[in-house]
């Protein structure tokens, strides 16, 4: 194979490895959309997608952490949304797993500090209504009807 071809492929690896940190099935499509672009051999695709994982540049369980990092402290989301979206970032279900039962997320925190910036707002609604309303914004961000509803209670009280 030329190495002009590998080299360009390396290349443009590199450039979208660089924007951010991926998991292996999203520099898998990647590449396979360029490789289909470019007329070039597939068989190329798995040997980078191997060397890369090799050499660090792609590893699922560091994307994991780095991810949910991410959702904690920027847009914290509940745990049942996070492995979702895990899973449709093609991250296997075990990692998965092993992740969450290693770190234990304190949704109950997390829910309230989801909800804290709209609770403001919501004070203008009755009691009943307000409720309602943060419930539902806690059950879309993937927090459980349980935890959901002791934070509102908490808040409520306060």
């Amino acid at each position: 194979m030329d190495e002009n071809k590998i080299a360009f492929l390396k290349n443009r690896l590199f450039r979208y490895l660089k924007l951010r940190f991926r998991t292996e099935k999203e520099v898998f499509l990647y590449l396979k959309k360029i490789v289909k672009q470019k007329n070039l051999p597939p068989s190329i695709i798995e040997k980078l997608v191997s060397k890369s994982k090799r050499i660090g540049l792609i590893d699922d369980k560091k994307f994991i952490e780095l991810y949910v990092s991410d959702r904690v402290n920027l847009k914290p989301k509940g745990k049942k949304l996070l492995i979702y979206e895990l899973k449709k970032k093609g991250i296997d279900e075990q990692l998965i797993e092993e992740y969450f039962a290693e770190h234990d997320l304190n949704e109950e925190d997390l829910a309230k500090k989801s909800i804290l910036p709209r609770w403001q707002r919501l004070r203008k609604w009755g009691k009943n209504k307000r409720a309602e309303k943060a419930l539902r914004f806690l059950l879309s961000r993937g927090f459980s009807y349980e935890v959901a509803r002791k934070v509102i209670e908490k808040m409520n009280n306060e």
